[in-house]
């Protein structure tokens, strides 16, 4: 489990890269944000439901 800071850094460094892979436009910072923070979160609900099997 993370702490909220590790969670709150590990979404900072993926809005980073959606906003890299996006062409590294201005404006957009809080959906680069909310994509992280859900693709984080399905990553580890993934993760929580494979380690009960």
């Amino acid at each position: 489990m993370m702490t909220p800071k590790e969670l709150e850094d590990r979404i900072g460094v993926r809005a980073h890269e959606i906003w890299e892979r996006e062409g590294r436009t201005y404006g957009n910072h809080e959906g680069h944000w909310h994509r992280a923070t859900k693709e984080i979160e399905e990553e580890e609900d993934h993760r929580k439901a494979r380690s009960r099997h």
